[in-house]
């Protein structure tokens, strides 16, 4: 029986499972850092809204912040491009153990 990952028991011995669990958790953070993103950029965008004839100081700390966070975004997201390819090459690898294995009880 398969996991909602589509693994069977037999594969989750091989790490494939902790890879699953590094994968999500580097996806749930860069989805934090979005969300940060977002709020900052709602307080940037406040200070736009006064009218302002000067933009105070608050703001060049939150564009600041915003490429912080957007350096941070991109880093997570080339690590977490990095995890899916060895994810897609371990489960490809793993699968195909499974079929040899298979036809080897076959004959």
């Amino acid at each position: 029986m398969a996991n909602k990952q589509g693994i069977t028991p037999a594969l989750t011995d091989s790490g494939l499972s902790r890879l699953y669990r590094s994968h999500a958790v580097e996806q749930h953070a860069i989805q934090s850092e979005i969300r940060a993103l977002v709020i900052i950029a709602g307080y940037a965008s406040d200070f736009l809204t006064e009218e302002l004839e000067i933009l105070p100081e608050d703001f060049f700390t939150c564009v600041e912040e915003m490429k912080e966070v957007m350096e941070s975004i991109d880093l997570k997201s080339l690590d977490f491009e990095q995890r899916s390819l060895t994810l897609q090459r371990t489960k490809r690898r793993l699968e195909a153990k499974a079929t040899r294995q298979n036809r080897q009880k076959e004959v």
